[in-house]
């Protein structure tokens, strides 16, 4: 009877999940086409949800796809723009809608108050389960392109409300037609210490190729010593033209599974191991993002099983080897790459050239790593690279607009995981240092700030990645212009006033825009550079004064005053 009853409890909890996925709604009133879908390789970060196309255009229905409440509400300039989160405790799930045109008018009314209360046009609220109740198919908001996007969509995601674990929302029956199978372009074989790969102790890349119907390369692989593997590819859609991400990948060696990668769920807290993931250097160099089949050692993502060896092979004979990849898009369309490989165990006589470094030392990624000079330190703690590394440095000489010389720190082609330390020393004018910054250099004259503080003749800062660095100084206003606003018009029919601003150098830090002396709520889409104060009702007719400050991130200062009559 114990036995029947345990039986009996897990069959229950499983249709309950099965009946709880099926209750949801799709959050758009149309057949939903995808730009991009759950899992899939972006810049520092796995696609934590699903874009949905919204037919070219902004303003579609957006609507809760279950009965829950409002959790959390974020405007910001970057990410995710304008978006809701909606709990719904009877699944577990919170659901998120993003990049949104504009909230419903309840939720506008709460938002337009909380930034009235902060003067401020960004907000991050997180609200109890009694103040804004959702009912399923209540239209939330309308779709739009607001914060890091890129075009009109709406970008979807379930996450689980206990762990905030993003889940794959294709798992729920959403109406998605896919009846293609994804793409492997391409494949390549790494070699390690003195691997030979046909013949050559350097990585090989091996387009793909159909032969009878059967996918394979043009040649058979000949190797010696230990290698790995990572392919080129992608999935596709029907009625969609974009590549989107794959779900799945199995790699099996002589008929054994001896790699798996999957993408159920994600953790934030891991998603910028996605560098470990990707082969980031070939991304740099040829921007195709591949996908490794081994693990680097300092890649804590949880998305691997069926590992043999961390995905590292080694043949000990001089027998034909079969290689079979596998990629699967969730809806079951399948990629198959078969192929061989030809092991020897011939002697590497030749050792490999080494660069030539002007500094040998080896940075372990499991330990802390500093280099220091006469002019420039760096610190990095333990874990900040994935793999470990002979770091290279190099100086070059001044060039135009920089104080000081270019620092070369390592090779911008190689990710860094955790944020470290450099500091410069510089003998630079003390009127001058509230103006200077350190930015990183693509030594075609375009810098990019990466902030600083000045300790006597030495400046600091934090970065993430590595490259050239150099002081740069800032000592330009921002720019604002009227759009739609100048001094002495009058406003009818006009219901906004636009400016435009911009900061070539440092970048913008904070604006505040006021009517007669009152702080307003300004929009303001970074992409276009534009700031859009929409004109209150409650605003008297006659003149008025209106005032925009923008700062810079070094301090310096732009002002607008325009008297105009309503």
């Amino acid at each position: 009877m114990k036995f029947l009853k345990y039986h009996l409890i897990i069959v229950i909890i499983i249709l309950s999940k099965e009946v709880s996925s099926q209750q949801y709604l799709s959050p758009l009133d149309f057949n939903l086409l995808l730009s991009g879908t759950f899992g899939e390789l972006r810049n520092n970060h796995f696609h934590s949800g699903i874009d949905i196309k919204t037919e070219g255009v902004e303003g579609q229905k957006v609507r809760s796809i279950s009965d829950g409440y409002v959790s959390r509400i974020k405007v910001s300039t970057s990410g995710y723009g304008k978006a809701i989160y909606i709990t719904h405790p009877k699944s577990g799930h919170t659901s998120v809608y993003a990049h949104l045109q504009k909230f419903n008018n309840k939720i506008s009314r709460f938002v337009k108050k909380k930034q009235y209360e902060s003067e401020s046009f960004e907000i991050n609220i997180f609200l109890n389960d009694t103040t804004l109740k959702i009912k399923q198919g209540e239209i939330i908001a309308l779709s739009g392109n607001t914060g890091g996007s890129n075009g009109a969509h709406l970008h979807f995601e379930i996450r689980d409300t206990k762990s905030e674990h993003p889940i794959n929302p294709l798992q729920f029956n959403f109406k998605v037609v896919d009846n293609i199978s994804p793409l492997i372009k391409k494949i390549k074989i790494y070699a390690f210490d003195t691997t030979l790969v046909d013949g050559y102790n350097r990585s090989k890349i091996y387009p793909t190729k159909l032969n009878n119907n059967i996918l394979t390369l043009d040649e058979t692989p000949i190797i010696n010593g230990s290698f790995a593997l990572a392919i080129f590819t992608y999935d596709k859609a029907d009625y969609a033209y974009n590549k989107n991400g794959i779900y799945s990948i199995k790699v099996f060696i002589d008929n054994t599974l001896s790699y798996q990668f999957e993408v159920n769920e994600l953790d934030f807290s891991t998603t910028r191991y996605i560098n470990a993931h990707i082969d980031y250097c070939e991304n740099k160099l040829s921007k195709n993002k591949y996908h490794r089949c081994f693990k680097l050692p300092n890649n804590k993502l949880l998305n691997y099983s069926n590992l043999i060896n961390n995905g590292i092979i080694s043949f000990k004979d001089t027998l034909l080897h079969s290689v079979d990849i596998i990629v699967n898009d969730i809806y079951k369309n399948e990629a198959k790459l078969s192929f061989k490989i030809k092991s020897t165990n011939n002697p590497f006589l030749k050792k490999c050239t080494l660069p030539v470094n002007t500094f040998n030392k080896i940075f372990h990624y499991d330990s802390s790593n500093t280099f220091t000079t006469n002019d420039i330190k760096i610190d990095m703690p333990a874990y900040s690279i994935y793999e470990d590394l002979m770091f290279e440095y190099q100086i070059t000489d001044s060039i135009k607009d920089t104080y000081g010389n270019i620092y070369r720190i390592h090779n911008k082609n190689i990710p860094v995981h955790l944020k470290y330390t450099i500091e410069i020393k510089a003998d630079i004018a003390d009127s001058l240092k509230s103006k200077t910054y350190i930015a990183s250099t693509d030594l075609n004259g375009n810098y990019w700030y990466h902030g600083g503080k000045w300790e006597k003749n030495i400046i600091k800062t934090k970065v993430r990645e590595f490259g050239d660095f150099c002081i740069v100084a800032d000592t330009i206003n921002p720019e604002i212009k009227g759009v739609n606003i100048f001094p002495g018009k009058t406003i009818n029919k006009q219901t906004s006033i636009k400016l435009t601003i911009k900061d070539k150098h440092s970048g913008i830090k904070s604006f505040r825009g006021e009517i007669d002396g009152k702080w307003i709520l300004m929009d303001y889409d970074y992409k276009r550079n534009v700031l859009r104060y929409d004109i209150e009702n409650d605003l008297k007719k006659g003149q008025h004064t209106f005032k925009l400050n923008v700062t810079d991130n070094v301090g310096n200062e732009s002002n607008y005053i325009s008297t105009f009559i309503y």
